[in-house]
């Protein structure tokens, strides 16, 4: 997977968190967009971090599985009947294994655009608006792993939400 493309919380003028618009990571919102749209809007707006990362080579080859992705969708019945049977509801892996291996450097791809790496001020942003914050025993730790606290400290929740879909 690509290491992590720094996505960074956003605030409004009263300090808010901004709602931004997730990038399309699936490949049933993939289908939706036309290439050309695909390489200005998701590719061209992480080209400078994910240089960093990935050759160019490697970034040419995402950009070649989404195009063949639409060939894919509009001349095989089967992939499209697969892929339109997922909705919001469908976790990441569900989706893109429908595909059988294929458009494996596209998957990076987008893997690496749905998972935020945290950083200082993301961090502090979401214990403040949990009302959780740094305390004596918590002062040595980095932001990495508060954040991994928040998220032990809401694996019950997302536990009931998990057994409540599959009810």
């Amino acid at each position: 997977m690509a290491d992590g493309l720094q996505i960074q919380a956003e605030r409004d003028s009263n300090n808010n968190a901004k709602e931004l618009e997730a990038p399309p990571v699936m490949p049933t919102d993939l289908v939706k967009m036309c290439h050309g749209v695909f390489i200005s809007e998701v590719v061209d707006q992480y080209r400078g971090h994910l240089a960093k990362h990935w050759s160019a080579d490697l970034i040419d080859k995402a950009e070649s599985e989404h195009h063949e992705l639409l060939d894919v969708y509009a001349r095989k019945p089967d992939v499209k009947v697969a892929l339109n049977k997922h909705n919001e509801k469908t976790f990441f892996n569900e989706v893109w294994d429908c595909l059988k291996g294929r458009f494996m450097q596209l998957r990076q791809l987008c893997g690496g655009l749905a998972t935020t790496f945290p950083n200082t001020t993301s961090v502090e942003s979401d214990f403040s608006i949990v009302k959780w914050e740094k305390n004596d025993s918590h002062s040595s730790l980095t932001n990495l792993s508060l954040a991994g606290i928040m998220h032990a400290k809401q694996f019950e929740q997302i536990k009931m939400i998990k057994r409540q879909s599959f009810a």
